[in-house]
């Protein structure tokens, strides 16, 4: 991750994304991460991964864990609702 970007390398295929929010919960890295495409409703898509760091470089892993990409969801939403002046959602 530099600069706010991030790019995947997965054999000969490289993509670029731009980084939503990254954070720490309980001593894992996570990341939410998007293209800025957007869906058939018109929200931009928006990826989730567990990170860390193995002899220098980074991996991305899928999160697996419910609770985890649920709470990342409730972050995103109430960033999202304070952006556009809104309360806090729980």
């Amino acid at each position: 991750m530099k600069n706010n970007k991030l790019i995947i390398e997965n054999g000969e295929k490289v993509e670029k994304y731009d980084i939503l929010l990254n954070i720490e919960v309980s001593g894992n890295n996570y990341v939410i991460y998007t293209k800025r495409e957007k869906n058939e409703f018109g929200d931009i898509i928006a990826y989730a991964g567990n990170y860390e760091f193995l002899d220098g470089v980074q991996f991305i892993k899928p999160i697996e864990d419910e609770e985890i990409l649920e709470f990342l969801d409730r972050v995103l939403l109430n960033i999202q609702s304070k952006m556009n002046g809104g309360e806090n959602i729980e």
